[in-house]
């Protein structure tokens, strides 16, 4: 079974980027989702975890973030360090 977990924080922050405002509204295509699904899938045995990139664009309209694609980063982990 492949399950997704997700941390709902206590106290979240909007994202937000030095000297502008806190996004509210994000968007994430579809790709994205499936591409982090299969880096986890193929992920390593001793790989407790995923590293990636995302990419997209933020509306000059309503400043609205979309999150167009995404990259994996491969990795080495141990206890203490990430590689």
């Amino acid at each position: 079974h492949i399950y997704i977990r997700i941390i709902i924080m206590e106290n979240p922050k909007p994202l937000s980027l030095p000297g502008a405002a806190p996004y509210e509204n994000v968007l994430i295509s579809p790709v994205v989702v499936f591409n982090i699904l299969d880096h986890f899938v193929r992920r390593g045995e001793n790989q407790a975890r995923v590293i990636g990139t995302l990419l997209g664009t933020i509306s000059e309209e309503d400043g609205t973030v979309v999150i167009s694609n995404s990259y994996p980063v491969p990795h080495t982990e141990t206890e203490q360090v990430i590689i």
